[in-house]
């Protein structure tokens, strides 16, 4: 009775090995699938029709969502462009705007600002500020996000670009945001004051 116990014990446990295997599988596919969906990097330009907002983005990673998020701002600015894009399922979103500089902050107190508002809790990486922008980085959580803000226009102007995506996923994104960013500087250079 003992010796059938044990030679029962062996096959459950062999079966149960079999499907513990077949569950790693299962999630190292998925998590394969979900690194392929965001290799596509075919990267289109984007061009707002109304407020000089143009900028490269990986539309094999993101897709476009309806709307402006940024409409609720129209009586105080309409001079202003924004858009969010998304991963199909939700897992990271990049966020781009325009908008004219009503207060005329500095950079130091946009940053200043931006950092209270929106970063209080996060653990932030990078956190420079220059001439004519400044860029926040860091974690939030189990989130990473990349916000970049860049005056032009004798401080009138406010190109934004924010881009938010789980950590655990930084090998995939992190290229994206610094071909984002190398991307973003001759479109910046060559902004049409008004």
């Amino acid at each position: 009775m003992a010796q059938l116990m044990h030679k029962g014990s062996a096959r459950c446990s062999g079966r149960w090995r079999v499907i513990a295997g077949l569950l790693v599988l299962s999630a190292n596919a998925l998590e394969a699938s979900a690194a392929v969906a965001v290799t596509d990097k075919r990267w289109v330009t984007y061009t707002s029709p109304d407020a000089d907002l143009v900028f490269d983005y990986p539309s094999g990673v993101f897709t476009e969502q309806k709307g402006d998020p940024t409409d609720q701002l129209k009586a105080r600015t309409p001079d202003h462009a924004g858009r969010i894009f998304t991963t199909a399922d939700g897992r990271a979103a990049l966020q781009v705007g325009t908008f004219p500089n009503l207060d005329g902050a500095s950079v130091g107190e946009l940053r200043k600002r931006a950092v209270a508002a929106s970063y209080a809790n996060a653990k932030l990486d990078y956190n420079r500020v220059a001439g004519n922008w400044y860029v926040i980085s860091g974690t939030r959580g189990d989130e990473t996000f990349y916000e970049r803000v860049h005056f032009s226009c004798n401080n009138r102007r406010l190109d934004i670009w924010a881009m938010t995506y789980p950590t655990a996923e930084a090998q995939v994104f992190d290229p994206l945001v610094e071909e984002m960013s190398r991307r973003r500087r001759p479109v910046l250079a060559n902004i049409g004051c008004k």
